[in-house]
Order: C-alpha cells, then sequence, then structure tokens
C-alpha cells in the first residue's frame, strides 16, 4: 500500500471519527472539555488506518482514499 493511499484512508478516517465526536460534544452540552473529542478522534483515525493497512481487504472508505488521492 502507497502511504499516498494510507494518508488519503487517514483522512477518510479522521472526517468520520471527528462527525462522529462532533455530535456526541454537541449533545454533552458542554460538560466535556472538546479537546478530548479532537485527540480522540485523531487517536481513533490512527488507529482505523493502521488496521486498515494491515487487513489487505477492500472496502468503501478505500474507494473514497481514493478520490481524495486524485485531489492530492
Amino acid at each position: 500500500m502507497k502511504l499516498k493511499h494510507k494518508i488519503a484512508l487517514f483522512i477518510v478516517y479522521l472526517i468520520l471519527f471527528g462527525a462522529l465526536s462532533s455530535m456526541v460534544d454537541y449533545y454533552a452540552y458542554d460538560m466535556i472539555n472538546p479537546w478530548i473529542f479532537v485527540v480522540l478522534s485523531f487517536i481513533g483515525a490512527v488507529w482505523a488506518t493502521i488496521v486498515h493497512a494491515n487487513s489487505r481487504q477492500k472496502s468503501k472508505a478505500d474507494e473514497l482514499a481514493k478520490d481524495i488521492e486524485e485531489i492530492l
């Protein structure tokens, strides 16, 4: 797997985790520090990218990453 594809996968997963944590933060009504969600989104995206790269199976994330690769 090329580095460019791994970066694109990371972007896909970061957007996914960012959107999910934004919804959780919105419903938390400022009881939790938003930086916690930013850090957890980043860590989750790194973890998901590593697991995806090691699994060597094609998924919808690969199609989205291919579109991002064309932009990069």
